[in-house]
């Protein structure tokens, strides 16, 4: 869990660092994490948050990708390691002005069938998420790969995904970002427990999801 994900995208494209300042670090609840955000390519923004907990034992890493001027969906990477159990879930929103073509994730997806399909519990999004999430379970090794054939198709999408207003663009991303601090969720609500309503919502809003600069 070193930010092999996020080298994908800079592999790719610039990302200019945004100050995040007071939460490059935050802890609570056992837990400690730090924050980082981006500007990528004038196109997204990308967000790298890490957690450790229980002296190490429980590791997280997590990538958001939520485009603003290229129409795509917004793209959401989670590797967690409890105890040496490891868990991946790569999850695609539609906060699309207009759909796109997301076969080429879709396929990359059916080519990892043989690893176990965790299930979900019913949330408010799930009409939002879209076929090619998944959640696995399963090797380090084979979830690495899996990480990696998926963040690279969703990025391969940005050299001919339509151009699009970025009100407009943004407008759509709030519907899902709203969603969150309105119905809560997870992580969100973990923060909010930690930092207070208005410094998590202010987190989610603008260096999480980039929709507000």
């Amino acid at each position: 869990m070193n930010g092999s994900v996020l080298n994908l995208f800079s592999d790719r494209g610039t990302l200019t660092a945004k100050d995040v300042t007071p939460w490059q670090t935050f802890s609570g609840k056992g837990m400690k994490f730090h924050l980082q955000s981006f500007d990528w390519e004038g196109c997204a923004c990308i967000s790298y948050l890490t957690m450790r907990a229980f002296l190490g034992l429980m590791k997280m890493e997590t990538i958001i990708c939520t485009p603003y001027s290229k129409d795509l969906p917004l793209f959401s990477y989670d590797l967690i390691n409890a105890i040496g159990k490891r868990t991946l879930l790569v999850e695609v929103y539609d906060t699309q002005v207009a759909p796109a073509d997301l076969s080429p994730l879709q396929s990359v997806k059916e080519s990892y069938r043989d690893l176990k399909e965790k299930s979900m519990k019913p949330n408010w999004y799930d009409t939002l998420r879209l076929s090619p999430s998944t959640c696995k379970v399963g090797p380090a090794s084979r979830l690495s790969s899996l990480a990696t054939e998926m963040t690279t198709a969703y990025i391969d999408l940005f050299a001919t995904a339509r151009k699009v207003d970025p009100v407009a663009k943004t407008a759509r991303n709030r519907e899902y970002v709203e969603g969150l601090i309105s119905n809560g969720g997870p992580a969100i609500n973990t923060i909010r427990q930690m930092l207070g309503s208005e410094a998590a919502e202010t987190l989610f809003r603008r260096f999480l999801f980039g929709i507000e600069r």
